[in-house]
C-alpha cells in the first residue's frame, strides 16, 4: 500500500482476512484504502475496532483519516493516542508533530519531528520524507517564540 499498489494490497489483505478474519491490520489497511471514498464509514469501522482492540496503527489510520479531512484536532489526539502506545515509532512521532503544528503548537511540534528523525536513523525504513523532516525542524527552530 506504501509504494502505492493499491490492488495488491486489497488482494493481500482479504488473504490476510479469509485466514483470520478479526486481524486488525489488514482490518485497518482495508479501512485506510477506503477512508477517502467515504470517511463517515471509515470513521465509525475504526472506532469499532479500537474499542474491540485499541491498537497504536489504529490510532494512527484514524488519525490519517481526520488529517484528510482537516480535523486537525482529533487528528492529533489519535496520532497522540498511537505515540504513546508506541513511542518508539517514528512514523507516530511525525505524524504526531504535524498535527501539533496544525493546531498552534509549533513548539511541541518540533520537539516530536526531532523524536521522529532521531528513531528514523535507527530504524531505516520510515513512512515521511527524512529530508523533509529535518527542513521542518529548521524552519521551526527560526521562527519567533
Amino acid at each position: 500500500m506504501q509504494e502505492g499498489r493499491r490492488e495488491e494490497a486489497s488482494r493481500l489483505y482479504f488473504n490476510v482476512l479469509d485466514l483470520e478474519p478479526r486481524n486488525a491490520y489488514a482490518q485497518t489497511g482495508l479501512i485506510a484504502m477506503m477512508g477517502r471514498a467515504d470517511p463517515a464509514a471509515a470513521e465509525s469501522k475504526l472506532k469499532q475496532l479500537i474499542a474491540r482492540e485499541p491498537l497504536a496503527s489504529l490510532y494512527f489510520t484514524l488519525g490519517n483519516l481526520y488529517g484528510d479531512q482537516s480535523r486537525w484536532a482529533e487528528a492529533q489526539q489519535a496520532y497522540f493516542q498511537a505515540h504513546q502506545m508506541e513511542p518508539a515509532n517514528p512514523d507516530y512521532a511525525y505524524n504526531l508533530a504535524v498535527g501539533l503544528e496544525h493546531i498552534g503548537q509549533p513548539r511541541l511540534a518540533t520537539g516530536f519531528y526531532q523524536r521522529a528523525v532521531e528513531q528514523a536513523k535507527s530504524k531505516g525504513r520510515v513512512g515521511f520524507n527524512l529530508a523533509q523532516a529535518q527542513d521542518r525542524i529548521r524552519q521551526l527552530a527560526a521562527q519567533p517564540q
